[in-house]
């Protein structure tokens, strides 16, 4: 065959027996390292495999969506030459009941006035339809009212040192944001230089799973969240950190219907809460799947762990399981023997379960397979991607202009934090902001800690890798199709591609990487 020019300049792989350059002819051999455009995820595609999914609506677990997404994801890893393909099974308890924006299970009465709710709680009590009615009360953290029997509105405190880890933690490298959509243009360069809708929300959608957990053995008849963020960020907003189930009614109001019901609570009147639904049994499962690497299946496979949660209330909150198809099925055009290491892939269901990894840790797969873990000699994890940043605008939300940053996680190798910094350069990832947490970055000051699925590496000493969006508005049912961004998310495959190659053929015996206990 004759390379091609493309094939000259950039080195891309070919699965050709030999090729011909300048008259020679040289045994082909596939570079794992480099990105091959040919085999990488067009946009197009993207966009059409997030329509199917979207489609759908929220992939929560156990949901009809949840299924087909896992149909779709256990179809493309087959076809993609990965093998020993298995799910590792168990029941749940769900509450079904209406899904945003169909309020028809769900409402709230205040002193007569009916009230426009943005979302449920996630695995909140439920009622009959005429829903409890009971006094208002306001709660006071500084000062802790009686609560038994009575619906508390509560608005969150906000917490300057949740919202520092999103807008002013450092990083070791940085690339330059650019303007979105239309690139090229001058856009603030600052981490927090434009007022993203990332942090506020972040910070007062956990205070409200921590208060769950915190007034549910005062007894409240129920509870209005009466958020501090316009109606477009409220908006079927999905509490997280997830709770377990618990036994009294919540709701969601936006700032102005919250107003109201603070007004109405500091003046001592009633009002009728209602979350009709049932609670179900359903399957849940991770899927497991390996891309088999030239040892597999023999004492001296080595195989590097890649990973991500499959569930989630929009768009993209839950899409790693896309990236992690998209890398799996460019690395699969390489011939098994000139693959250096076996991929692994763990597609996990618990992250927005009712009381999420914590109470399932049980059924973790790793858990019920002693000796899973003994080939694993790196970690890759991929989340919310494809993203786009977004800024309160009166009672709506819009497009900052400005490309939303992508967090990529690195272990505290200086090589490897090069490597990803030259993986963003090399793929035109925007806005990339490398983080090593645990020393200082560039300016000496914390890193904030490890987000996303990857914090798991470093408990096992394994050099790792984790890329997640910013979120922002994407923490709510309301989080859609056209919230996605199918350019940004090639790019952030791309990278990914590159940094699984990297770990695929590194010597990482010479990578200095420590091991972190495990907090309690």
């Amino acid at each position: 065959m004759t390379v091609t020019r493309q094939q000259l300049l950039f080195g891309f792989a070919t699965t050709a027996a030999a090729m011909v350059v300048g008259g020679r002819t040289f045994a082909a051999v596939p570079d794992v390292s480099r990105v091959n455009p040919e085999w990488l995820v067009s946009e197009d595609e993207a966009m059409r495999w997030h329509r199917l999914k979207d489609a759908k609506g929220p992939a929560l677990t156990g949901t009809a969506s949840w299924r087909d997404f896992m149909a779709f994801l256990e179809t493309g890893f087959r076809d993609c030459g990965c093998v020993d393909i298995q799910r590792s099974p168990w029941t749940f308890t769900r509450l079904r009941t209406s899904d945003w924006p169909d309020d028809s299970r769900w409402s709230l009465v205040s002193d007569g006035r009916q009230v426009t709710l943005s979302n449920y709680g996630a695995n909140c009590g439920l009622t009959g339809p005429d829903g409890v009615t009971a006094p208002l009360v306001m709660w006071d953290a500084m000062n802790p009212p009686e609560v038994e029997g009575r619906i508390v509105v509560f608005r969150p405190t906000p917490r300057p040192e949740v919202r520092e880890a999103f807008e002013n933690a450092d990083y070791e490298r940085m690339t330059p944001f650019d303007s979105w959509p239309v690139e090229g243009r001058p856009v603030p360069q600052g981490q927090d230089a434009v007022q993203s809708v990332a942090a506020p929300v972040w910070d007062e959608m956990t205070a409200t799973s921590t208060f769950v957990q915190e007034i549910a053995a005062a007894r409240p008849a129920g509870v209005v969240f009466a958020m501090n963020l316009n109606a477009a960020q409220t908006a079927g907003l999905y509490t997280f950190r997830v709770p377990d189930h618990y036994d009294f009614p919540s709701v969601y109001v936006d700032r102005t219907q919250g107003d109201a019901m603070i007004g109405d609570a500091r003046a001592g009147r009633s009002a009728t809460l209602r979350v009709e639904g049932e609670r179900v049994q359903a399957e849940a499962w991770q899927l497991m799947a390996w891309l088999p690497g030239r040892d597999y299946g023999t004492d001296g496979d080595q195989q590097v762990h890649l990973r991500t949660h499959t569930d989630g209330p929009s768009i993209s909150q839950d899409n790693g399981a896309f990236g992690l198809l998209a890398v799996v099925r460019h690395m699969s055009n390489i011939p098994q023997a000139q693959r250096p290491r076996t991929l692994m892939i763990e597609l996990d269901c618990r992250h927005f379960m009712p009381g999420a990894e914590r109470v399932w840790a049980h059924q973790d797969y790793f858990e019920k397979n002693a000796g899973a873990r003994d080939g694993i000699v790196a970690m890759v994890a991929m989340e919310h991607l494809g993203q786009i940043d977004y800024v309160a605008d009166g009672d709506a939300i819009r497009p900052s202009g400005r490309s939303l940053p992508t967090w990529i996680y690195a272990s505290p190798d200086p090589r490897m934090i090069e490597a990803a910094h030259k993986a963003a350069r090399d793929n035109h990832l925007p806005s990339a902001i490398i983080r090593s947490p645990g020393r200082p970055g560039a300016h000496g000051r914390s890193q904030g800690p490890w987000y996303g699925m990857s914090k798991e590496g470093q408990y096992f000493g394994l050099p790792t890798f984790g890329v997640q969006g910013d979120l922002g508005a994407y923490w709510a049912f309301s989080g859609r199709i056209d919230r996605f961004d199918a350019r940004a998310f090639r790019r952030q495959v791309a990278t990914f591609v590159q940094l699984v190659g990297y770990l695929m053929t590194t010597d990482l015996d010479a990578l200095d990487v420590p091991r972190v206990p495990r907090p309690d």
